[in-house]
């Protein structure tokens, strides 16, 4: 468990910290220039009164408060710290970074509560996966689009049923899983392990049935999650991809051209599941529920991987429907025909506007 981390006595912090919780707001972001700033509903909204607008040393007392000397001398050597901690009970991730030379500070109000798949309304197919015991399991999409929570729900359900050794790997940590059926090991990068390619070469010595890295960055780590993946282990990972072919499609590319080959064939036999999803806005501003794009590996997947023919396979996930498979275009007309979202929304979200205009009147 993760302890509280108030590293100095910083009144105008603990004030702001209290104001999000109250409020439950998402997000906040504190940078010079400007007002404080929160997102409701995917809108920046400054916060402007009775508050005057944020100078370097604002943002600058408010990143040190935070973080220790250790973590201050990493972030001025890497621009760029990620971490995690309580406050009062309830947990916040933060980023600090630099803007014009100045600290830039955002926080998010992380959920006390793990959500079970049910909770987020995710097909049946999502409970399935936990009861494997192999494979490789990619959930995409931009930032923001709900992909951790996701994760957490599918780790939380085999938790919670199976007798398994669990790892995850994560920068950082953001749902905190107690010990329940399973055993779960939690490992934030910089603070637990070094880095991702480290902690997944260490993981493996751990004996672990399922493993959980945030997002392939490099070959190494692509490498690293598919040799998992055919050793028996059941991996969940990420990429901010927009669709299950483009997330083939960037895996394979992202190799030089001589090897190729070989990882198209270690995806066609390991890459089980691709879910690319995104949060939409309702027409009156709210949230509504994910949409998302399911691909399941089924011989038809497997054979156009092998033979490089991947512009096929949204056409397979359409003709595949029956095994739950769908692209992101489907889910998008069911809000539309609900009226439930703007021709605006989904133009900006959809991989494919000619499919919608075919199937939707567009005035």
């Amino acid at each position: 468990m993760l302890e509280n981390v108030m590293i100095k006595d910083y009144p105008i912090r603990d004030a702001l910290l209290w104001v999000v919780i109250e409020n439950k707001w998402s997000d906040f972001y504190y940078t010079v220039g400007t007002y404080p700033a929160i997102k409701i509903s995917g809108e920046i909204i400054l916060v402007n009164e009775w508050i005057e607008k944020v100078t370097s040393e604002d943002t600058k007392n408010l990143a040190k408060s935070l973080i220790t000397s250790e973590q201050h001398e990493k972030l001025l050597e890497t621009k760029n710290l990620d971490f995690s901690f309580l406050f009062q009970g309830s947990r916040f991730r933060w980023n600090i970074s630099f803007q014009m030379n100045y600290y830039m500070v955002v926080l998010r109000l992380l959920s006390d509560k793990i959500p079970s798949i049910e909770d987020l309304n995710l097909p049946f197919i999502y409970t399935d996966i936990t009861k494997k015991w192999q494979w490789l399991v990619l959930v995409t999409g931009p930032t923001w689009s709900g992909k951790s929570t996701t994760l957490a729900a599918m780790i939380n359900e085999i938790n919670a049923n199976y007798a398994k050794h669990i790892i995850t790997i994560e920068d950082p940590i953001e749902y905190v899983h107690e010990h329940k059926m399973s055993i779960v090991e939690q490992k934030e990068i910089w603070r637990d392990v070094p880095d991702y390619n480290t902690a997944l070469i260490w993981a493996m010595r751990q004996n672990p049935q399922v493993i959980l890295f945030w997002e392939m960055r490099n070959v190494e780590e692509i490498e690293m999650a598919l040799t998992l993946a055919e050793t028996w282990h059941l991996v969940f990972s990420t990429l901010h991809t927009r669709s299950a072919y483009q997330t083939i499609s960037r895996i394979i590319d992202s190799f030089p051209a001589a090897q190729q080959n070989q990882v198209r064939m270690q995806l066609a036999d390991t890459l089980a599941w691709v879910f690319s999803q995104r949060l939409l806005r309702k027409s009156d501003g709210s949230w509504v529920r994910m949409v998302k794009e399911i691909l399941i590996k089924n011989t038809a997947v497997s054979n156009l991987i092998r033979e490089n023919e991947l512009h096929q396979i949204p056409s397979v996930m359409q003709m595949y429907w029956v095994e739950w498979m769908q692209v992101l275009e489907q889910d998008l007309l069911q809000f539309i025909n609900e009226g439930e979202i703007s021709l605006e929304e989904w133009l900006k979200y959809a991989n494919n506007p000619r499919f919608l205009k075919d199937n939707v009147n567009v005035n």
